[in-house]
């Protein structure tokens, strides 16, 4: 089961573009971060932009492993909602 919600969650099965939060409110968050670590890059030295690199990517990597797990969770949660209402009726 935890295979097939992986993939439902990568958009293997079902596209999944809604992501729960104002398209606005993403751009400027987006817009956001790029600028502020554009200009944080213009104040490092090669040793601080490679290292800022290896942080950036190890977010980026957080991110992914947390949305997924997020993901995941509220499935499960949203399965067992759905079951218990389905099985209330029978009670």
């Amino acid at each position: 089961m935890t295979n097939t919600i992986i993939r439902l969650f990568h958009g293997e099965l079902e596209p999944s573009s809604y992501t729960g939060m104002n398209d606005s409110e993403l751009k400027e968050l987006e817009r956001l971060l790029q600028r502020n670590g554009e200009r944080l890059e213009e104040y490092l030295d090669e040793k601080g932009k490679a290292l800022f690199e290896k942080y950036f990517d190890c977010v980026e990597e957080y991110i992914t492993v947390l949305c997924e797990q997020s993901f995941c969770n509220g499935f499960c949660l949203g399965t067992k909602l759905a079951a218990e209402a389905l099985t209330f009726n029978e009670q």
